[in-house]
């Protein structure tokens, strides 16, 4: 992997990696930990970062675990953070999770949709479970399957839809929401069919049978599907906005970021290093967003 320029491996499933006699064999300590350390040893010696991978709910600070070993963490709060701020168009526990993670110094890769579900199960004690709820359904309205955990309906784990799907199959909130991604704390991760405004995928659903709900979100594109794609605005305004975070130097785990006290309708985060700065200001009852940055030259995009 590294000979093909690998600079990060994710570890799926990591807490189930260390097995014991007796144990739960889920998360064991310190086998776990043990073992994260002999393959961090190796992949530090390749220069490469290890990503591991796991769902917990954020009440339990796994997370928090993880990073303080000295490893990134996905970011599985962000997917529902972003739609319960559009959809009720309050700032508040954006918010709240920009300023944890300024606080923490916690080192993520974010993102919107993946191949897997939304998560739902990682928001418990971050959201309350009346939003999470509300979430839930919001999703499954719009054409979302539930996975529950373990066969237990009352525990769900995530809700397979495309990001699109989602959010309504609107364009202003999946831009809205593209923009946040890129302006949160940690990596940005992009799955390909959000970045092509893909919708649920019922055909591959069917096709799937039994056990085949997260094919809802794994459509293939054919070169037609890429080309026809790159003929969308809302497609290539994701562009614009990945293309900025790569290119604008105020971005980094090294930079300052700063979220401002607005009114909860309002969103505005600003990041700045050596001297260059980039800001965004968003309204999420209007799903209308600028922004501002000397990278640009004292540009704006809106």
């Amino acid at each position: 992997m590294k000979h093909y320029g690998t600079k990060i491996v994710r570890l799926d499933a990591f807490a189930y990696a260390s097995k014991e006699v007796g144990q739960a064999n889920f998360l064991n300590d310190p086998g776990t930990w043990d073992l994260l350390d002999k393959i961090k040893e190796f992949s530090d010696s390749l220069d490469m970062v290890l990503l591991p991978e796991i769902h917990s709910r954020y009440e339990s600070k796994i997370h928090d675990r993880i990073g303080q070993e000295g490893f990134l963490t996905y970011d599985f709060f962000l997917p529902g953070l972003v739609i319960d701020a559009l959809e009720r168009h309050t700032n508040e526990y954006l918010t709240k999770w920009v300023r944890e993670l300024k606080a923490t110094g916690l080192r993520t890769v974010n993102m919107l949709g993946c191949h897997d579900g939304i998560p739902v199960l990682d928001l418990k004690g971050l959201l309350s479970d009346e939003h999470i709820e509300s979430l839930i359904q919001t999703i499954v309205k719009r054409g979302g399957y539930v996975k529950d955990l373990h066969g237990k309906s009352t525990l769900y784990y995530q809700v397979n839809a495309t990001y699109f799907s989602a959010l309504g199959e609107d364009e202003r909130k999946l831009l809205l929401a593209r923009a946040i991604q890129m302006f949160m704390p940690g990596i940005p991760q992009v799955w390909y069919l959000d970045l092509f405004a893909g919708k649920n995928d019922y055909l591959a659903l069917e096709q799937a049978g039994l056990g085949g709900h997260k094919e809802i979100n794994r459509t293939n594109l054919s070169i037609e599907d890429v080309q026809n794609g790159l003929q969308r605005n809302v497609v290539l305004e994701q562009i614009d906005l990945i293309r900025f975070r790569n290119t604008c130097q105020a971005f980094g785990f090294d930079a300052s970021v700063h979220i401002f006290d607005s009114p909860l309708h309002l969103f505005t985060v600003i990041w700045e290093k050596n001297g260059v700065y980039a800001k965004l200001e968003a309204d999420l009852s209007t799903y209308k967003f600028g922004i501002t940055s000397n990278h640009l030259d004292g540009g704006k995009v809106e």
